[in-house]
């Protein structure tokens, strides 16, 4: 009988399936992840991996410790523990093809649920496991190491994903050196009540902002900052002593909370690099405003992240500037001001990685954007530095400067690949749909979207009525 449990063609065929239907699938399907080895999936139950470098310690005979020495001789890789059930009706013949796989030499293919796809060796034994107690499930545990093919050319995609994952670790990183200035800032131990008041107001009127900002949001953008929202309004209690970094910690919980939230609402069907252009029009429109537009769609596009994002940064700054205006520790107020800004940039970049576009006009303008963002943080750090403040900002800059060249670096992979934006001269009145025929008449398929578009990109309320003038299109067969 045919398992009738969650299918994974993408991972062992798609005869296979992780976990089967009724109890016993039922039951792990609640806290199991599919993964497969040598193209026999199962549900993985636990991973375990230790990962360090081979010290050796020495010390020597009637010597202190403090004079002991290291030999370091490289990085180790543990191996990576794995355990897993197989589920179905057909776990009897999936635990004899596993054991087939597992006899095999050479190498074999692991898709692990968090490290993704790795080429792995089998270095000890591995068990299957029946129980009389356990019908419809078979226990599977092995130890492999990592064993990656020699590194080849990247294609397109490869390069992509590359500067993607750069970005978003140089934009974690500035969340990290963000949190370092917050505590920095916080860590006296008799904290000034003005610096207490500046932290109150800053964090209030930042609710403010972030409130005003997603009146119009969609449904999931109000959902997802709801709890960080919360937060922000209750604030954030100073202690009469302000000894182990509790305050710094909540403070800069309450600061990221919102923007984090709002570069995770943002949700797409389409995971592609170019974007249909039908279904880009609200999204790319929102990129220079900082509202989200209502409506009855609830999906939550990168652009209208990134602009609200860009909205709060900018405000956090005003906020920031007025505040050090009234506050006997200027420096001390700038400070938080450029750490709250930059907790709000970090979020941009995962903005921009979920962002789709139709053309390289439509990237290069939020680049623009973000870009300004970026340097106008860079300006206020500067500001910051010179009013003497006592925590240190330059690691904070280089994180900025480092955001900014990866940021560039992914910009330049994606526009490449995307539609450019051409003129084209329209002599006489006459409809776009007619003009796209002309355009792209060789392939009927991509004619409604580039009259979606152009309709879109020129604000064309009748486009039966085009011109006369030069309008903007997606320039003729580059796959709009």
């Amino acid at each position: 009988m045919a398992d009738a449990g969650f299918g994974l063609t993408g991972l062992g065929g798609p005869e296979l399936s992780a976990l089967g239907s009724g109890l016993a699938g039922g039951l792990f399907s609640r806290f199991a992840t599919f993964a497969s080895l040598g193209g026999v999936s199962f549900a993985i139950m636990d991973s375990r991996e230790e990962i360090g470098r081979r010290i050796n310690r020495v010390l020597f005979p009637d010597l202190p410790p403090s004079q002991q020495v290291f030999q370091d001789f490289g990085a180790i890789d543990s191996p990576i523990t794995i355990s897993g059930v197989i589920v179905g009706d057909d776990y009897v013949v999936r635990a004899q093809r596993m054991r087939k796989v597992l006899a095999k030499k050479g190498k074999l293919t692991l898709l692990h649920p968090w490290w993704g796809r790795l080429k792995v060796r089998l270095v000890a034994p591995a068990s299957i496991t029946f129980n009389e107690q356990q019908i419809r499930l078979a226990q599977f545990q092995a130890q492999l190491v990592r064993d990656p093919d020699p590194p080849a050319k990247k294609g397109f995609f490869g390069n992509l994903f590359d500067t993607i994952n750069a970005l978003l670790t140089e934009a974690d990183q500035l969340l990290d050196e963000a949190q370092g200035v917050i505590a920095g800032v916080l860590a006296l131990a008799a904290l000034p009540l003005a610096l207490i008041n500046a932290v109150s107001s800053l964090i209030s009127q930042g609710h403010g902002v972030w409130d005003s900002l997603t009146a119009r949001a969609p449904e999931p953008v109000k959902a997802a900052i709801s709890g960080p929202q919360t937060a922000m309004a209750v604030g954030v209690v100073a202690p009469r002593q302000n000894l182990d970094g509790s305050y710094a910690a909540a403070v800069s919980a309450v600061l990221i909370g919102t923007p984090a939230a709002l570069a995770d609402s943002a949700s797409s069907a389409d995971s592609s690099v170019v974007a249909p252009a039908a279904t880009q029009q609200a999204g790319a429109s929102s990129t220079g405003s900082s509202m989200v537009g209502q409506g009855d769609d609830e999906t939550v596009t990168g652009q209208q992240v990134a602009a609200l994002l860009l909205a709060g940064a900018e405000q956090f700054g005003q906020i920031a500037d007025r505040l050090s205006l009234s506050n006997p520790d200027p420096a001390a107020v700038l400070a938080l001001g450029v750490a709250a800004r930059a907790v709000i940039v970090s979020q941009l970049a995962s903005a921009w990685s979920d962002c789709e576009f139709v053309s390289n006009q439509d990237a290069e303008v939020l680049l623009g954007q973000i870009v300004s963002a970026v340097d106008a943080l860079v300006n206020d750090i500067v500001a910051a530095s010179s009013s003497r403040t006592t925590v240190a900002l330059q690691p904070l800059f280089g994180r900025v400067q480092a955001l900014r060249s990866a940021l560039i670096a992914d910009a330049t992979v994606r526009i490449g690949s995307l539609p450019a934006v051409v003129d084209v001269p329209v002599a006489a009145p006459r409809s776009l749909w007619a003009l796209c025929y002309a355009l792209e008449g060789d392939d009927v398929s991509r004619v409604q979207g580039l009259l979606d578009d152009g309709a879109r990109r020129n604000g064309l309320s009748h486009p039966a009525l085009t011109g006369p003038g030069t309008i903007t299109l997606l320039e003729p067969g580059d796959g709009n």
